[in-house]
Order: C-alpha cells, then structure tokens, then sequence
C-alpha cells in the first residue's frame, strides 16, 4: 500500500504534534481504561467480602424494590433510585439513591434480599473518575475526555496515513539496536496489528464523552433547539413533573409484561425514576445476549402500564447504533476472555503512545537538540502513573485517604523526583514500579485474601511475574551501559 510522499509528510507532522501535545493525558487515558476493562473482577478483588447473590427471581426484584425506595426515602436520596441486578461475572447486587441537589447513598443487597451497608471500593472509584473525567468535576471532565478521545482518533489516522510502506513493514522488528528504532518498530507494529480495536476504542470513547454535546447538537439541527425532544428520542418520555407522594411504583406487573414481550429476558438494571411521586416512571433493561447493544430498555408508567421501549436490538439504524457504543468501548459483548483481549489490546495502545513519546525524544537527542528535562518529565508520566496508581491503592488499604487529591499530590512528587534524577530518572521509576506493585499485592494478599484463596492466588501469581521482570531487568541492565532519561 503506497501512500503519497506529500500526504505521507503532512500526516507525519500532524502526528507528531498530537503526540507531543496530548500525549500525556492520552497516556493516563489509555491506562486506566486498559485496567478498567476488567472492572467486576477488580470490584471482586477489592473487596471479597461484598454479599453475593447467585440469582433473583422477579418477585425478589419486585420486593426489593420496594425496600429500595422506603430506604432511600428514609436517608433522603429517593429522587432516582437505581438496582444494578447480579450477573455471572459480578454476582452482587448494588442499590443507588440519588438526591435532588445530587447527594447519594450506596446500599448492597444480601442474600436474603435485604440492604445493607456498601462495600466501599474506594480505589476502582477513583480510577473510574480518573478516566471518566480526569478527576475534574461536572460534565466539564467527561467533555475534555471525550475531546481527547477525537485527538486519539486523529492520531490514530495520521499515523496510518504517515507509513508508506504499513503492509511491507507490519512484521518487521529491530530488537537489539537503537532504542529509537525498537520504541519506532514497537510504536507502528503494534499500531497496525490492532488497527481496528485502536479505532474502535477511541470512536466509541469520543462519543460516549461527548453525548451532552451531540446531544444539544441534535437538539439545535433536528428539533430546533428542544433538548427535551432530543433527550426523549434516545431516552424515551421522561418522568412527571407532579411531586405528590405516591405508593412504590408496581413493579411486579411490569416484570410480567415484559416476559410477554420478550420470553425470558433477565432483568440486569432497574431504575425508579422521580420515585415516590405521581409522576414517577420505572425504566428496565433487560439482557439481549443475541445483540452486539447486549441490553433492551423498556419504561413503564407506576402503575405498570408500558410506555416505551427503546429499540436498541431491533429499532432504527441510529438506535441500533446507539446502543451498540458502550459494550464496543468495554467489551462487555463476549464474557471474560473477551475482556481480557480488551485489556490486552488496550495495553497495547498505552504502549504505543508511550513508544511514540519515546521516538520523538530520542530523535530530538540523535539530532542534537536534547531535552533532558522533557525526558524526564516523560519517563516520569509513562513510568510514574503505575506507581502512583499502585501507590493509592496500598494506602486506601490502610487508610480511608483522599483518593483524588493522594493521586495529584503523588504524581507531582514523581515529576519533581524525575527532575532531579534526569538521566537516572527512567531506571530510578522502573524499580519504583515495580516495588509498588510488589507492596500492593503482597499488602493486598495480608488484608484482603485472608478467606479467600482465588483472591490470594492472584496476589501470589502477580508478585511471582514482577520477581521474574525484576530479575530479567537487572540482567538486562548488567550487560548494557546507562541510557538517557527517555522512557
């Protein structure tokens, strides 16, 4: 595949210049969305002694849904409440309640269907706000988030655009030589082995981000500026307005509608929305294993009368496609092993954008022009966000800390440490990381496997693989003299 000698130098600069200026905050992106692929395992493995359930009947749901709304009424956060059912990969079922002005309350759900206190997971929350939002509040995070996800895209198709020769080289390896040529031949293999999943990924991601602003976009074009009537085209009619008191809505017989409409559908998300009042209404989703959108939405009115029903396995191309974005994104469509590709994949994609930061700096430096401080920054980013990762997750082991504000005070502590170190910076980073993950799952394996052998034999088998990389890296290390800062 021959591109054009001028397209092909356009495209390598605008490349590069994404890189350069974005690269860091798709690094932390790319990251964090690698791991949080495997979200219900991690959720299992903070915290094992959640209270499980195996299955729920429709009665069970209907009971405790009333449960869930006299609960939330009584702690004040009955405006919305939400029942995440119990699944084969997460069995644990989890009731929200949220508030007027946005306060919440958790509950967990036991076996004998009752409430009771959550089961914190401070850690995968705070993961979870880092790649949603980058820790930055209101919709404005999610927004730069999904802004960064259209960056990765545009990064994705110049680098496409910048190889002339893509097909001919797509197994070509230089190990052993500069590290320029390893990161180079690192950075484009596996760009174009996993091309489809890269663009996926970060389509999928843009537009999950930017849904508020496609959203009012919608709005202005197709309904002359009525976002309610673009909300209610996705989303279906929303709830009343009447704050009257009213009974729990009746949930029972909507359950019994809905097997007439789709024989043996299992409910996976319920939610009351405006509950308690006259005007509430009830959304359900069910599971469509047969469809790539793996979820059909149905809302009912409180009395049990159906209202609405999404269409997102059988309905028109654009809710079809709709409903299809979030399971691409995660990989929710195909069980465990479908997510460990994901996660697999994805680290892939960290690994080229930190190979493609490595490529620039160390052209920069063949080319005379070296900037160790930059270097060090960088290694300080691509080497220092695990450790500081790691490093939260240890002390919330101990200690309820400020997840958010640890995370910002740790990563400005690493780029200060990356500074003073310079050259030594990348090899310095290298064992730090390794040696947090080493105390967290050790740590981990203290604290939290204790009852739990699965648990206890993942800690184990990760400690096992950092002591082989860790005895691997210092042979390495003996037999080849100090390299620069890059990472």
């Amino acid at each position: 595949m021959q591109i054009p000698k001028s397209l092909t130098r356009a495209a390598m600069e605008g490349h590069g210049l994404l890189g350069v200026l974005f690269g860091a905050i798709i690094y932390v992106l790319c990251l964090t969305g690698s791991i949080l692929v495997l979200v219900d395992q991690i959720s299992i493995w903070e915290r094992p002694d959640a209270p499980a359930i195996a299955s729920l009947s429709d009665a069970d749901i209907a009971a405790i849904s009333v449960r869930a709304l006299a609960r939330a009424q009584a702690a004040g956060v009955a405006h919305d409440i939400y029942m995440q059912m119990p699944t084969d990969e997460l069995p644990r079922m989890t009731v929200y309640g949220y508030g007027e002005k946005g306060d919440h309350r958790d509950w967990n759900v036991d076996a004998a269907g009752q409430l009771v206190p959550h089961a914190e997971t401070p850690w995968l929350d705070y993961m979870q706000l880092l790649h949603f939002n980058l820790t930055l509040p209101g919709a404005i995070g999610r927004y730069i988030v999904g802004i960064f996800g259209t960056i990765l895209l545009a990064s994705i198709v110049t680098g496409l655009l910048a190889h002339r020769r893509i097909l001919k080289d797509a197994f070509r390896l230089r190990w052993g030589g500069s590290r320029r040529l390893t990161n180079a031949d690192l950075h484009n293999r596996v760009g174009v082995w996993a091309l489809p999943f890269h663009l996926i990924v970060a389509l999928t991601g843009s537009l999950l981000g930017l849904a508020g602003l496609i959203t009012i976009i919608l709005a202005m074009v197709a309904y002359k500026g009525d976002q309610e009537k673009a909300i209610a085209s996705l989303l279906g009619p929303q709830a009343g307005a009447d704050t009257r008191a009213a009974p729990p809505p009746d949930v029972a017989r909507m359950l019994r509608d809905i097997q007439l409409r789709a024989p043996g559908a299992a409910v996976t998300q319920l939610a009351i929305e405006h509950a308690g009042t006259v005007g509430q209404q009830v959304r359900i989703m069910v599971a469509a294993p047969r469809h790539l959108a793996r979820n059909e939405a149905f809302l009912f009115s409180a009395d049990g009368r159906f209202k609405w029903r999404a269409g997102l396995t059988d309905g028109n191309a654009g809710m079809r496609i709709y409903g299809m974005i979030t399971p691409l994104h995660y990989g929710t469509y195909g069980g465990v092993a479908l997510k460990i590709i994901y996660a697999l994949l994805g680290m892939g994609l960290t690994l080229i954008v930190a190979t493609g930061g490595n490529v620039w700096l160390a052209r920069r430096r063949e080319q005379g022009r070296a900037t160790p401080r930059l270097e060090a920054l960088w290694a300080a980013i691509i080497w220092g966000q695990p450790i500081v990762m790691a490093t939260v997750a240890v002390l919330l082991l101990f200690a309820p800390v400020p997840a958010v504000a640890t995370y910002w005070l740790l990563t400005t502590l690493c780029w200060i440490v990356a500074l003073s170190l310079r050259e030594k910076a990348r090899a310095s980073l290298r064992i730090g990381l390794a040696g947090s993950i080493l105390v967290l799952f050790m740590a981990h394996g203290v604290v939290r496997g204790a009852g739990y052998p699965i648990i206890l034999l993942v800690d184990m088998l990760v400690v096992l693989i950092v002591l082989a990389w860790m005895a691997k890296s210092i042979g390495v290390a003996r037999r080849r003299p100090l390299r620069p800062a890059s990472a």
